[in-house]
C-alpha cells in the first residue's frame, strides 16, 4: 500500500470512531425517580363549591392504603369537609382555596361531605394493598 492510502484510510477511522464517540454521548438514559417521589409533579384535582353545591362535578379516587390523598377545595363559604370511615375533617374557610390531605388509612369505599351543607362532593376508594 502506498503512503497517501494509509493516511486516507486512518483519516477515515478517525472519523468514523469521533461519530460513534459522539452518537454514543448523546444516548439520553431514563430518567429514574426517587423513592417517594412518583407524583411529586403531579397536578392537584381542584373542587370548586358555591353555596354549599360542587360546580365542577363529583370527585372520585382510588388509592391503595397507607397511601396520602391530597386535593383543593375552594369554598364561598366557611364549612367543614369530613371524610367518613377516615376521621378526617378539613375545615374550609369562607373565599379561601384550601389543601386537603388525607392519610388511606381504612379500605372501603369512603363518603366526602360538606358538614355545614350537607352535600356529598364524592369518594374516596381505599384498596388494601
Amino acid at each position: 500500500m502506498n503512503k497517501r492510502a494509509l493516511v486516507y484510510l486512518g483519516l477515515a477511522s478517525a472519523t468514523l470512531a469521533g461519530a460513534y464517540l459522539y452518537v454514543q454521548s448523546t444516548v439520553e438514559l431514563p430518567v429514574q425517580t426517587p423513592a417517594g417521589e412518583e407524583d411529586a409533579a403531579q397536578a392537584l384535582d381542584s373542587l370548586s363549591i358555591v353555596d354549599g353545591a360542587l360546580t365542577t362535578g363529583s370527585y372520585r379516587t382510588t388509592v391503595q392504603k397507607g397511601q396520602r390523598i391530597q386535593f383543593l377545595v375552594h369554598s364561598n363559604e366557611t364549612d367543614s369537609l369530613i371524610v367518613e370511615g377516615l376521621d378526617a375533617r378539613v375545615p374550609l374557610p369562607g373565599n379561601e382555596t384550601t389543601l386537603v390531605s388525607i392519610k388511606a388509612s381504612e379500605p372501603g369505599t369512603h363518603t366526602i361531605l360538606l358538614d355545614l351543607a350537607g352535600t356529598s362532593i364524592g369518594t374516596i376508594e381505599v384498596l388494601n394493598k
